[in-house]
């Protein structure tokens, strides 16, 4: 090491920690906001539209601006994208598949997006929104669903709490609604919701309840049919229909859901 000229003795720390993904497998990308349980804390809770719409235009943003993108999934202050390169022997990796770069401009363009988004409808965030971005592959296609699915029954569990937790602290105080909570299924969460708060968990947008996705569809334009990105704010149950996922990842299709 003592040899070397002072560059390649820099480029060689860098080198080392310079890490590449495996190649021709799916990529995920899930970026999530930093500290937005204080950041959001002024505005309405469990469910704000304003918020929502920063958050689709961040996934729709990420779905141009990222190559290789074939489905996002968004909930909460969370955006998850399935990114592929293997649909042919010469389809090259964004950024060579270098972890670092995948994750520093990812959670970049989310955090420039999104605080574009806010100050131009000058929602009341307690400072600047930043996103983390983590990155990890998959083995195949039908793992890259499965993390779909996840994703979605996770987001799931977060609304229903998220719904009793906000709508009790109107009544009770956070130490009472913890003990209320503690060990309920999800159908008495649901029940209880509406016994103590007159609210029914179903009347939430669906957005709220099972997220949403991005994806390219068939759209006319100027007379000619062409493939463009569309946010779809009334997803499926991922388990209950399965031709979804499958048919937008696993064969490839784009789709087009009224």
């Amino acid at each position: 090491m003592s040899n070397l000229k002072l560059k390649d003795r820099i480029v060689s720390y860098q080198e080392a920690t310079d890490y590449k993904l495996l190649n021709k497998v799916p990529i995920i990308i899930s970026i999530n906001g930093r500290g937005f349980s204080k950041l959001t804390s002024l505005i309405d809770k469990p469910y704000c539209q304003s918020f929502s719409e920063c958050m689709f235009s961040t996934t729709l943003k990420l779905c141009n601006e990222i190559e290789g993108v074939l489905f996002a999934y968004q909930y909460n202050d969370e955006i998850c994208l399935v990114v592929r390169n293997d649909q042919t022997n010469e389809t090259l990796p964004w950024f060579d598949n270098k972890l670092q770069k995948l994750c520093s401009i990812s959670s970049s363009i989310s955090s420039v997006h999104f605080n574009n988004c806010v100050n131009s409808i000058k929602l009341n965030l307690l400072g600047d929104a930043v996103f983390t971005s983590q990155v990890f592959v998959v083995p195949n296609i039908m793992e890259a669903i499965n993390t779909m699915i996840y994703k979605q029954q996770h987001n799931f569990h977060i609304a229903i709490q998220s719904a009793c937790f906000y709508e009790f602290l109107k009544k009770y105080n956070k130490s009472t609604i913890d003990s209320m909570l503690n060990g309920l299924s999800i159908d008495d969460k649901i029940s209880i919701l509406y016994q103590e708060c007159n609210v029914d968990f179903n009347n939430y947008p669906a957005s709220f309840k099972r997220g949403i996705a991005c994806y390219k569809t068939p759209q006319i334009t100027n007379d000619m049919l062409k493939n463009k990105w569309a946010i779809n704010t009334d997803l499926p149950i991922f388990t209950k229909d399965q031709s979804f996922l499958h048919n937008i990842m696993r064969m490839g299709a784009d789709i087009y859901r009224g």
